[in-house]
């Protein structure tokens, strides 16, 4: 099972670092947070680094809930809790960390919430795909196809016009 792990920071981080922000194609200089968490590496393409007032009026744990679908939701006690935070935040998901977790004094784990997987145990019958029909040898040549109706009116109209040229001269 897949998880996100909800830190504070305790520095004073003014950077975002979010999907949003790497799809602007932004890439600020981020601390060292795999160092800040005790990991031998972290991911920083599937993290969300922000302060928290850049979420405006919503709740963090709405934003949880729409940016990471959590499996069951949110417990009540972990939203309060993270709805309570004021600073920084970091979102993990165990997909971006490399060894295990062991924060230092600049990040606290407020909580760890399973996230949602897909379900791909599904035993589905094959696709019942029809091979195109294979020409037989004793089939019709092909017809040229027919002038368009465009060159019948450009003909009919040149006879048109010989025709009025030997009346007038009648």
């Amino acid at each position: 099972m897949t998880h996100l792990h909800i830190f504070a920071l305790n520095e004073p981080i003014t950077t975002s670092h979010t999907n949003l922000t790497r799809q602007k194609g932004e890439t600020p200089a981020l601390p060292p947070l795999a160092e800040w968490l005790g990991l031998d590496a972290l991911d920083t393409d599937q993290i969300e680094l922000f302060p928290i007032s850049d979420l405006g009026g919503m709740d963090l744990s709405d934003y949880v809930q729409l940016a990471f679908t959590p499996e069951d939701g949110i417990p009540a006690d972990n939203q309060r809790r993270i709805n309570t935070l004021e600073g920084s935040i970091l979102l993990v998901p165990d997909d971006a960390i490399t060894g295990t977790l062991s924060p230092g004094p600049q990040a606290t784990l407020i909580a760890t919430i399973p996230l949602a997987q897909a379900d791909n145990s599904a035993v589905l019958p094959k696709a019942d795909v029809a091979r195109p029909p294979t020409q037989a040898a004793h089939t019709e040549p092909e017809r040229e196809a027919t002038p368009p109706i465009a060159l019948y009116m450009l003909l009919g109209m040149a006879v048109f016009a010989v025709l009025a040229i030997f009346v007038g001269w009648g």
